[in-house]
């Protein structure tokens, strides 16, 4: 009989790894002094929401902020605050969550996509100097699984072009770069609150400025209907074209109470990838990211590993994936495809897209499989087993090419995954 859990043998780890979201005694605290009030939501300007964008923009080392519905409607917010729009390009990584490019899109401008730092899986300065166009208004690095863009360059590109740098911090909450925090890095940072995130409220977004009146005009009126900023903000007079992108005092409560154990929890992520780091040293066929000099501190939403099939016994990654799952440890494989390749692109072709050749992106997306958050914040002993797991697998890799499995069939989250389990389609 084999030892291999997806053929009957007895898995690597066996038990539940700590349940995300977490939900404490600070969530419940913040949550019923809401309760007790007549304010739990609409106009996005009550007292929590106004706690929430005070203390995160202070912990991102922004001097302002304001939390909205999402953290795609954040992106497109800061893109119309730019005046980006029909005409303009908007630069953005070949390999990310599609919805970096559908902000710029809704926006109508064109998105142009530039290849990936084979390093890290972000964007790379070279490749985003090389797509710039005289039509090119604004770009957005993303800070994938948590590890910070390379900012530096790209800031110093952008200010000799003219053009806005906007953070997709989405993976990136506590995230350091040269000591510096995500979202204090470019003209303005966008977090997602979305329930996978390391800080979420089941849904929500939040901007990060030191531009006053940049922010002052998304919070005020392009994200509440378009109406006065300040002491102009009125229910029913509109000055602008806008949104309805309020977030609420539910909402923001849930956050404040994550945001007093983000710290805490980053940490033990920290620790524990670095652990697991050394523990996966050595197996053939698996390669870890690793941290770049200027990344102070990994914000490990997710940790990526390449999957090396000609170098794991011919395994393909999607049979590596199902073993692994059988074994205990959840894992999903990285973005299917680099952006313009996805049928939207076929389906709908008012979309504007160019992009530049992205070998990097195209290889990565066949190679990147990740573990989620959660699992970092295991004890080390359980972190340990993950690189007990891998070895198991190593040593009978050529029993992994009888595993039938769909290639795609480990794709996505595992939030997104059981979605779709729990949900009638």
């Amino acid at each position: 009989m084999s030892e291999l859990a997806i053929f009957g043998g007895k898995p690597t780890l066996a038990g539940s790894w700590p349940r995300w979201p977490v939900l404490g005694e600070p969530e419940r605290r913040h949550l019923e002094e809401v309760f007790a009030s007549t304010v739990w939501g609409g106009t996005g300007l009550g007292p929590k929401i106004t706690e929430l964008n005070a203390k995160f923009a202070a912990y991102c080392g922004a001097k302002y902020g304001a939390a909205v519905a999402n953290g795609t409607v954040s992106m497109e917010l800061c893109l119309e605050a730019w005046g980006v729009g029909p005409g303009d390009e908007v630069v953005v990584p070949a390999a990310t969550f599609m919805a970096t490019a559908i902000a710029a899109h809704h926006q109508g401008a064109t998105v142009v996509y530039a290849d990936l730092d084979p390093r890290t899986a972000n964007l790379d300065p070279d490749r985003f100097e090389e797509a710039i166009s005289e039509r090119t208004k604004a770009v957005i690095p993303v800070h994938i699984g948590g590890h910070p863009a390379d900012m530096d360059p790209i800031m110093d590109i952008a200010r000799r072009r003219g053009i806005k740098v906007l953070e997709d911090a989405a993976q990136a909450h506590g995230a350091k770069y040269k000591g510096r925090m995500a979202g204090s890095l470019g003209d303005a940072g966008s977090f997602s609150f979305q329930q996978s995130k390391n800080l979420q409220s089941g849904e929500g977004g939040f901007i990060t400025s030191d531009d006053a009146e940049f922010i002052d005009r998304i919070h005020y009126s392009l994200g509440k209907f378009g109406r006065g900023i300040r002491e102009r903000y009125a229910g029913h007079i509109h000055y602008n074209f806008g949104w309805n992108a309020c977030y609420t005092e539910i909402q923001a409560a849930i956050v404040l109470g994550q945001l007093e154990r983000l710290e805490e929890q980053t940490e033990k992520r920290l620790a524990n990838a670095k652990l697991l780091l050394r523990e996966l040293e050595g197996i053939e066929g698996i390669e870890p990211f690793r941290y770049e000099p200027y990344c102070t501190r990994h914000g490990h939403h997710l940790f990526l590993i390449r999957f090396d099939s000609e170098n794991f016994g011919g395994a393909s990654r999607a049979q590596f994936l199902a073993a692994l799952n059988a074994e205990g440890v959840p894992a999903s494989s990285f973005y299917p495809m680099p952006l313009y390749e996805q049928p939207v692109y076929k389906s709908n072709r008012k979309l504007g897209m160019r992009h530049l050749p992205c070998p990097v992106t195209e290889r990565l997306c066949r190679e990147v499989f990740f573990l989620e958050q959660n699992l970092l914040l295991a004890d080390t002993e359980r972190v340990s087993q993950i690189a007990g797991a891998v070895r198991k697998l190593r040593r009978h890799a050529g029993e992994l090419l009888a595993v039938k499995v769909e290639a795609d069939a480990f794709m996505g989250s595992a939030v997104l995954r059981q979605a779709r389990k729990t949900a009638t389609l």
